[in-house]
């Protein structure tokens, strides 16, 4: 969590970071501290599912800050997935339900992945390469793909470190990537240090010609309350 002691190291030194940076900083520390918790994932009112897991985090930390053109919008992270009708025809599970931030929202998307069936194989991979190196440290990743194991489906991830281009690394903290089911229920397990190769999401992106992803971050607009 380099990204996160970096930010802790200023703010000994008495150099504040700012506001968004400090934000990021207590989300990644927070679910660090739930590594390898288990918590039940069957529905999304669950703290242990994707989305939930990390939309309960913003919330917990979230409290000292708003948007500073609506500060009487209380800041939240969308949970529901958008419609096809709202996004123009994407699949859903690829991107958020839209959100106004005069309504609170404080994330905006910054790149999107679409499997592009005119395209081949490996130039879809290639679009998926060249959208994951846009990742910066406190994005948050929606996509629908297909993963090592053939499963397909959604998944909901927080980056806690910029793509780095020396190693072809992505970094990040979720929940329910992996899972446990106790006495028929699933339960999410929080895996706060995952490291894969971008050659491995590119290809969850590219493995079906219904795939796609969108890449959220912090609005610019984030203030401490009360400056």
């Amino acid at each position: 969590m380099i990204t996160a002691l970096c930010l802790l190291l200023s703010a000994s030194m008495a150099v504040t970071p700012p506001p968004g940076a400090e934000l990021v900083a207590r989300m990644i520390l927070t679910e660090a501290v739930q590594d390898r918790e288990t918590n039940r994932s069957s529905g999304n009112k669950y703290h242990g599912q994707c989305k939930r897991f990390q939309v309960n985090t913003f919330a917990e930390v979230s409290g000292d800050f708003m948007l500073a053109s609506y500060p009487n919008a209380e800041l939240f992270m969308p949970l529901e997935h958008a419609s096809k009708e709202s996004t123009g025809g994407r699949v859903v599970g690829t991107a958020w339900e839209i959100v106004l931030p005069e309504d609170g929202n404080a994330y905006v998307e910054v790149a999107r992945y679409d499997y592009d069936g005119s395209m081949t194989k490996q130039e879809n991979l290639e679009t998926a390469r060249a959208f994951l190196r846009n990742v910066q440290a406190g994005d948050q990743l929606q996509m629908m793909a297909r993963y090592n194991s053939g499963t397909r489906g959604t998944h909901s991830l927080m980056f806690t470190r910029a793509y780095d281009p020396r190693s072809e690394y992505l970094y990040w903290a979720d929940s329910n990537f992996s899972n446990t089911m106790i006495d028929g229920i699933r339960y999410g397990n929080v895996r706060a240090y995952q490291e894969w190769k971008l050659e491995d999401v590119a290809g969850w992106l590219a493995a079906d010609g219904n795939n796609g992803a969108t890449l959220y971050r912090l609005s610019e607009d984030i203030v401490r309350r009360g400056e």
